[in-house]
């Protein structure tokens, strides 16, 4: 009986750990000009892959640094909009 608990309980913790492990992820980075200053107060859009969902847009600080985190593990497209215009 030990040995039975034993075995259902390590599954139990590697469900655990797997389920952890594929949590929320976040994306990050830094917006420069073409001189290398940070770009202020723009957006970044986080999209679907194939840009038909758009799931997040957030500012850039007075540094250009932007984070967007609590996304499901995925791949996304990540697009620059400065003064309303696309850049990237």
């Amino acid at each position: 009986m030990f040995l039975k608990s034993l075995q259902i309980g390590f599954v139990g913790l590697v469900l655990c750990v797997a389920t952890a492990w594929a949590g929320p992820s976040a994306i990050q980075g830094v917006v420069k000009d073409a001189k290398g200053q940070a770009i202020k107060g723009a957006d970044v859009r986080i999209e679907s892959k194939d840009g038909k969902t758009l799931f997040k847009t957030v500012k850039t600080d007075a540094n250009g640094r932007y984070i967007s985190d609590g996304l499901a593990p995925s791949v996304y497209r990540v697009t620059l909009v400065v003064n309303g215009a696309v850049k990237a």
